[in-house]
């Protein structure tokens, strides 16, 4: 529109007309002809940005300056020069960040010293050059505003499932959406693996693809997470890896860095605070369930019956009080009760009550209550306990790694076997029984047992099924009609050099690295993804 703003050949007739008014006539004028092929909302825009005194133009002689391999939109979207984070723009030349575009801002500077003219808004995705300070309105850069801000339409999002069709990145390197690689930030396999296990929930990654479904909340880390999620399944990224450095430092922040760069953690520990801030962040209630994707996705409900020993009298005493209440019924006066030890009270009040010796019986029967309570739990994830390996050794002089199946650990939640609990000193024993499943089963393996002196992590093989999981001995026979078969979608498991976790060791936590296996559903093929590395 350079020609229709500076001519002044029609000037004479526009007399006592401010220059707005002239401009929008001679702009409503190029309109008119039939010759253009502006949409009436692009010229309705035009003509709103002249008023307020920006232009915009379809052609622009810097575009061939932009290089499209520098630019990576995963980082934290800063200025590089003041750190600020308030109206950015990323250079498409050099892909630097830098604030504003009005003559004292820095990325007006850069403009000038650099010669570097395209700039990309970093939140709306408008492109202006500078230092003349136009909008550029041109085809040939909707890749580089798709690769900013992936978007997905329903089609698409009901098609992911069965996509084989493989992208190819800047590089031409192919990928298949879903299964990239993701930058380990130093120690934070823990976060890759968890990214990818939960990209792989559909009900989940479908309901942030879509941004409209969590517009209104204030959450920095569900707008992050629902960011990345874009990213592992877009098909228009400029690189085959994704970098989830702007999701890290909003969990930093949000956890208050108890997950942080350079500090390994657990990954059920971040898994289980994750998914309890995205309830939070969706407005999900505490008290209520279904109440966010969350809960409706993977929230079930298991009955705990627990019995919590009471004493009511010491071993001592009470024994003694038995073998005196047992002697004066019997009318035997010879003995002196003070005399004895706590061992011989014992064995005369066994004695004296017709115990046969045949069957061990503790004392603490004699003296000991318990109270029983029962209540329904809402979980998220069910952990498994697996025993504890032998100390003897093989033939061969090494340690024997035994192997169980998922069902022996699961009978955790069979509705009979005991799990001992002590906690401030009380011990208390629970029985598990699941009532309600989820869509999605979450099943933590406790490996990592913690002392005060190293951390040990249990080798123990667990053996499972791939497809259809039977839990319908372990739920209550009124849901039985309900969700009890289970098909495996993703697989974290942890590796560690061997020797670690033994005194003098290095932690197996800190030593070892986290793996994740994912299905795609379309060819049913397993993918192993441990940071870049995908096979």
């Amino acid at each position: 529109f350079d020609e229709i703003t500076e001519t002044d050949s029609e000037s004479d007739s526009l007399n006592g007309k401010s220059k707005a008014e002239e401009l929008l006539v001679k702009k409503e004028k190029y309109f008119s002809e039939e010759n253009h092929s502006l949409t009436k909302d692009l010229k309705k825009e035009l003509i709103k940005q002249e008023e307020n005194g920006v232009s915009a133009r379809r052609r622009c002689p810097y575009l061939d300056t932009i290089n499209r391999h520098v630019l990576d939109f995963d980082f934290e979207k800063l200025c590089s020069i003041n750190l600020s984070n308030q109206n950015v723009y990323a250079c498409l030349v050099c892909g630097k960040y830098f604030q504003g575009r009005g003559k004292n801002t820095h990325a007006f500077t850069h403009s000038v010293q650099h010669s570097h003219h395209v700039f990309i808004h970093l939140e709306n995705s408008s492109i202006y050059c500078l230092p003349d300070n136009y909008e550029v309105v041109d085809s040939s850069l909707d890749d580089i505003k798709r690769a900013l801000f992936p978007s997905f339409t329903i089609e698409h999002i009901r098609g992911l499932d069965s996509n084989t069709t493989l992208a190819r990145d800047q590089y031409g390197v192919a990928y298949l959406p879903g299964f990239v690689g993701l930058n380990n930030l130093s120690s934070t396999d823990y976060l890759n693996v968890t990214l990818h296990a939960l990209a792989h929930v559909p009900p989940l990654r479908n309901f942030f693809l879509v941004p409209s479904n969590y517009k209104n909340s204030k959450s920095n880390l569900v707008k992050a997470f629902g960011e990345v999620m874009r990213r592992l399944w877009s098909s228009e990224n400029f690189k085959s890896a994704v970098s989830p450095h702007e999701f890290l430092q909003a969990v930093s922040i949000a956890s208050n860095k108890k997950f942080h760069v350079g500090k390994q953690a657990e990954c059920i520990d971040f898994m289980a605070w994750l998914l309890n801030s995205l309830h939070i962040g969706l407005g999900g209630s505490r008290k209520r369930a279904g109440t966010s994707i969350i809960h409706k996705t993977f929230q079930g409900m298991v009955h705990v019956k627990t019995s919590i020993r009471v004493k009511k009298k010491s071993p001592s005493a009470l024994t003694a009080a038995v073998v005196l209440q047992a002697e004066e019924s019997m009318g035997d006066k010879a003995v002196d009760v003070e005399d004895m030890t706590l061992e011989e009270k014992q064995n005369r009040t066994l004695a004296l009550m017709g115990y046969d010796g045949k069957k061990p019986v503790s004392m603490h029967s004699l003296h000991d209550e318990w109270e029983i309570s029962e209540s329904d739990v809402h979980y998220l994830h069910l952990q498994l306990d697996i025993p504890r390996t032998p100390l003897f050794k093989d033939s061969q002089g090494g340690n024997i790694i035994p192997q169980i199946s998922l069902f022996s650990v699961m009978s955790k939640f069979d509705g009979e076997t005991f799990t001992d609990v002590v906690k401030a000193g009380k011990l208390s024993r629970k029985q598990y029984k699941l009532t309600t499943l989820p869509p999605y089963l979450i099943l933590h393996l406790a490996r990592f047992t913690k002392n005060n002196f190293f951390v040990e992590k249990n080798p123990t093989i667990v053996n499972f099924p791939i497809k259809n999981l039977e839990l319908k001995d372990y739920v209550s026979s009124s849901d039985w009609d309900k969700l009890c078969k289970y098909d495996l979608i993703s697989n974290i498991c942890h590796d560690s050099p061997p020797g670690q976790g033994k005194e003098g060791q290095m932690d197996p936590l800190q030593g070892g690295s986290y793996r994740v296996h994912v299905q795609n559903r379309a060819t049913e093929q397993w993918y192993e993804i441990q940071d870049l590395h995908v096979q």
